[in-house]
């Protein structure tokens, strides 16, 4: 069977495959099943209810805490508080749980664009790290590494490399090879993870992500 390979801003991915299994605690070329954020983060579902999909249950919020270390009184508050409110229904209950980043529409990369406008008593990095949670497919996560990553393409940092940021990784997405082995990996992981598989947007990230850790992390 032909070796698909996972290309991300213009360059190839490595070991693509070991990098997702090794983040979702399963055996790899290097060793067996680690423990890294899958677990406390993917893998727990938000609780089930009228409108589960449009609210942020404070589990969304704590969970990340396996991303994003060092959540703030000030970040747990603003949770807590009726702004929230206004991002569930700005940021979620205006668009559907199953738009793909790949397939969004003008008006939907409009808003997703714009989305540290949306906020400004919490960072972009957390605030992303809860809505993709809610939009698996939809919300791309804010980390460094993955700016550090696309900037060969958007020559930018920090917030304002978001914008071209969500073009880049959209245009990955849409990519047909990407798309056949990010497949691939879906369903090699299927059977055997304990958890949610998770979305080709967040399988792109994962191995971008862990391109930053050291072997034995």
């Amino acid at each position: 069977m032909e070796e698909l390979t996972l290309r991300c801003a213009g360059t190839v991915v490595p070991n693509a495959r070991d990098r997702i299994r090794r983040y979702c605690g399963l055996p790899w070329s290097g060793g067996g099943g680690e423990a890294w954020a899958y677990r406390y983060y993917d893998a727990i579902p938000s609780p089930a209810g009228p409108r589960a999909d449009d609210t942020i249950d404070p589990v969304d919020v704590i969970t990340c805490a396996a991303l994003h270390p060092g959540i703030t009184d000030r970040e747990l508050a603003y949770f807590g508080s009726e702004a929230a409110a206004e991002v569930e229904w700005r940021a979620l209950r205006q668009y559907p749980v199953d738009v793909p980043l790949a397939e969004a529409s003008p008006r939907e990369l409009t808003f997703l664009r714009g989305l540290p406008q949306l906020v400004d008593r919490i960072g972009l990095s957390l605030l992303t790290k809860v809505l993709h949670r809610k939009r698996p497919e939809f919300v791309p996560i804010f980390d460094k590494r993955i700016v550090d990553a696309y900037r060969p393409l958007t020559g930018l940092r920090g917030v304002e490399a978001w914008p071209a940021l969500v073009d880049a990784v959209r245009e990955d997405l849409a990519d047909p090879e990407n798309q056949r082995i990010l497949d691939d990996v879906q369903g090699e992981l299927r059977p055997v993870l304990a958890g949610p598989v998770p979305s080709h947007l967040r399988l792109l990230d994962i191995a971008v992500w862990m391109g930053g850790v050291r072997r034995g992390g």
